[in-house]
């Protein structure tokens, strides 16, 4: 499967206020690496790649401490990040916070022509080929990936050799010895009936989050998941394609598909992107259990 063209970056206040957050950065003779800025703002690597690529605008805290950290005064920086919010608070009311969401494809009955697939979309036909083909893309990702994990069982309950080399790719990819501006957030979907999480899933949640508590790059955030089967999962790599994974029936029954294209690209990182805001980070989530439960 090949690259194709990502969606249009960040524009408007907040993406300038990134680029000159960005040219402060170059002025800097020591030249800190993300790490280093994540440590000295006390955040995760993959914040201040979000930050400094224009996709998060920073919170005065944040600015103040990245603004320290590559060597500028904070004060003389105030009247610009109140002017760039100012800006931004004043598109959200006018109901343009950002680029316009994409029109819907328009209907093309050719390209469904004889049962032929639409183009860039590749169909797995079990566990062990979407998982072969989900890790693939996550070695090769540029700067950013976003899952979910949303299933009644957890991941240690369901792996095939094909589903542990995908999870083992994801969390080697964020804790990789790099200077690429890269990020990983996973949506961990944790059932519960009756506000008692499910004690299996549980169980391999606060493993996870021993596992991956040193990776900067990666930040995890948990979803109450009060259905009784499994959501619909995803793996959304840089800008250009998504798998989506359906399950259910047996614990190993999985099989979905990839899509490589801009626009359908477009429509479920924004809806992951909604989801992320509102939920809680794993490390809170597990810190706010009662002491029944934790």
């Amino acid at each position: 499967m090949t690259n194709t063209s990502s969606s249009p970056p960040p524009h408007g206040p907040q993406a300038r206020f990134a680029a000159e957050l960005r040219e402060l950065r170059r002025q800097n003779l020591t030249k800190p690496t993300l790490d280093a800025l994540g440590r000295s703002m006390g955040c995760a690597r993959s914040n201040v790649s979000l930050i400094l690529s224009g996709r998060r605008f920073p919170s005065w805290e944040h600015m103040c401490a990245l603004v320290e950290a590559l060597g500028g005064n904070p004060a003389d920086w105030r009247d610009r990040w109140l002017g760039a919010r100012r800006e931004i608070e004043e598109a959200g009311r006018a109901g343009d916070a950002g680029p316009a969401a994409p029109p819907p494809l328009p209907f093309d009955p050719s390209v469904l022509a004889g049962g032929e697939a639409l183009p860039g979309i590749h169909w797995y036909k079990d566990n062990r080929e979407f998982y072969e083909a989900a890790a693939e893309r996550v070695r090769s990702a540029r700067s950013e990936i976003r899952v979910t994990y949303t299933r009644r069982y957890p991941p240690d309950q369901t792996s095939t050799n094909a589903s542990r080399e995908y999870f083992r790719s994801v969390l080697d990819w964020a804790a990789a010895d790099s200077e690429d501006e890269r990020a990983v957030r996973r949506i961990i979907g944790l059932p519960e009936r009756e506000g008692v999480p499910d004690k299996d899933v549980l169980a391999w949640v606060r493993r996870h989050h021993e596992e991956a508590e040193g990776i900067l790059n990666y930040e995890a955030a948990v979803l109450r998941w009060t259905a009784a089967a499994d959501g619909l999962n995803m793996a959304l790599i840089d800008d250009s394609v998504a798998f989506l994974a359906f399950s259910g029936g047996s614990r190993q029954r999985l099989n979905g598909f990839s899509v490589e294209h801009p626009r359908f690209m477009g429509y479920f990182a924004a809806h992951f992107d909604q989801l992320w805001v509102a939920l809680p980070s794993l490390a809170h989530y597990l810190e706010e259990l009662p002491d029944g439960q934790r």
